[in-house]
């Protein structure tokens, strides 16, 4: 079964108007604050962003609880004309004291689920990527769908898992110990 590097491999499913947002606002030189949990995508939209236009940016991505000092020192690029800063966390509480600069609601992207039509291609060209296809998939397919809720990452993580002998009896995949074993990278 192979293995191959998602951003590169799997196309970017169901984020389209978020890319074509953060593009723009790359080239404009704004500041973006991108608001989601583990697994939902924000390290892939950036990096679909600045496959398309690299600007002088910088991204700090899963920030928690920032010091006064990151808020200073960041203060000053926010403030430098056609730069761009580019911040990931997992909620505005978590922020800490980067929530003074990047408070602006404009500058906040909110990455939702996939929709079910979104999740459901995604865990098809997942299973092309994974070579999956001669695996008994439908009970595979029902459970991955359902205990992801459109999380992009989870859906590509148990499909990487799944290509592991281990997780297999036969044609059949062994849904529990694999969710298992996937669910601590998403807490």
């Amino acid at each position: 079964m192979g293995k191959p590097t998602e951003s590169h491999v799997i196309p970017l499913v169901g984020r389209r108007e978020e890319v074509d947002a953060l593009v723009r606002a790359i080239e404009a030189g704004q500041s973006r604050l991108i608001v989601g949990p583990p697994g939902i995508g924000k390290s892939r939209l950036i990096a679909e962003a600045l496959s398309r236009h690299s600007a002088p940016s910088i991204l700090l991505e899963d920030v928690v609880n920032s010091s006064p000092r990151l808020y200073r020192s960041l203060q000053q690029l926010y403030h430098t004309p056609h730069s761009c800063l580019v911040v990931t966390t997992r909620s505005l509480d978590s922020l800490g004291y980067l929530r003074k600069l990047l408070w602006d609601p404009r500058e906040q992207l909110y990455l939702k689920s996939l929709k079910r039509a979104e999740a459901a291609a995604l865990f098809e060209t997942a299973v092309a990527a994974y070579q999956l296809d001669s695996l008994d998939l439908d009970d595979f397919r029902t459970k991955v769908l359902r205990s992801a809720r459109g999380n992009p990452g989870q859906i590509l993580a148990m499909c990487r898992l799944a290509a592991r002998p281990e997780y297999r009896v036969g044609r059949r995949i062994r849904f529990l110990p694999l969710r298992m074993d996937m669910l601590p990278a998403f807490l």
